[in-house]
This record gives C-alpha cells, sequence and structure tokens, in this order.
C-alpha cells in the first residue's frame, strides 16, 4: 500500500534522482537524509529510519520520467559483532561508514562493553531497519574482517 505517489520529469537524469528523491521527501512529509541505487530493489531508493522509504523507478519511454512511490516498511532487528581493538574501540573506517549507514536510515546502538569470543574481542551493534540496507551493512562488516 503506497502511502503517496508521484511523477518526476524525464529531464531529469540517473545522476540527479538521487536528489530529487531527498528533496521531494522533505519538501512533502518524508525526510530522507540520502538516496542511492539498489539494484536488488530495481530503482533508486531513499530509506527513513521511520519505516518508509521512496523509490523512483523509470518509466517508460514514452511519457517517459519517473515514477516515485512512498511505501512503508516493516523494520528488522539484528545483533551484529564488530571487531575492536583492546581497549573495545572500533575502527576509524567502520565508525565513518556506521554514520553514511545511519543516514541511509538504520538506527544503530553499540553496546557499552566488549567481549571475547574465541579470541577476538567483539562489541555487540544493534541495527535497526530495513533489511535490504541491513544486508549491505552486515556485508560490508563481513568484508572488513
Amino acid at each position: 500500500m503506497a502511502l503517496a505517489e508521484t511523477t518526476f520529469s524525464s529531464v531529469i537524469h540517473n545522476n540527479e534522482v538521487c536528489d530529487e528523491i531527498v528533496k521531494w521527501g522533505n519538501k512533502n512529509g518524508y525526510p530522507l537524509q540520502k538516496a542511492k541505487l539498489y539494484n536488488k530493489m530495481d530503482g533508486y531508493v531513499g530509506f527513513s529510519a521511520d519505516n518508509y522509504y521512496i523509490k523512483a523507478t523509470r518509466l517508460p519511454p514514452i511519457p517517459g520520467g519517473w515514477k516515485v512511490v512512498v511505501e512503508p516498511y516493516e523494520a528488522e532487528e539484528r545483533i551484529i559483532p564488530l571487531n575492536v581493538n583492546a581497549a573495545g574501540e572500533i575502527n576509524r573506517f567502520i565508525l565513518k561508514m556506521m554514520d553514511e549507514y545511519k543516514k541511509e536510515g538504520l538506527n544503530m546502538e553499540l553496546a557499552e562493553t566488549s567481549y571475547n569470543s574465541y579470541g577476538t574481542i567483539l562489541r555487540d551493534l544493534k541495527v535497526v531497519g530495513h533489511p535490504v540496507i541491513i544486508n549491505a551493512f552486515e556485508d560490508f562488516i563481513e568484508n572488513m574482517r
């Protein structure tokens, strides 16, 4: 069930549609910080931590332009263990990427304490959001190990 729908002009190019999604969402009561291409969703998507996303997909050459839909989603929650140093600190690059994923619509809460798991020091990160973004973040973390 769509919360809202609109169309964007055909003069908006692929490299501009993400900014247009954010502008339109903020102007129409569906605030976002960031949108980008998600091939798994067949379009350009901006996720909100408030359990909705805005998706833009290309319309056929005639009439052209973009179909834009705001849809709700059920948030998922996962615990992702992060590698930390002996002082319990997270790698600076991972911290920077956590900030980027927050802009993309994830809520994150880092556990206060670290623990040892088979010789590796870890801290749990509770992540809440759309499964597509959580999967992308989890893949990033896995590639950092």
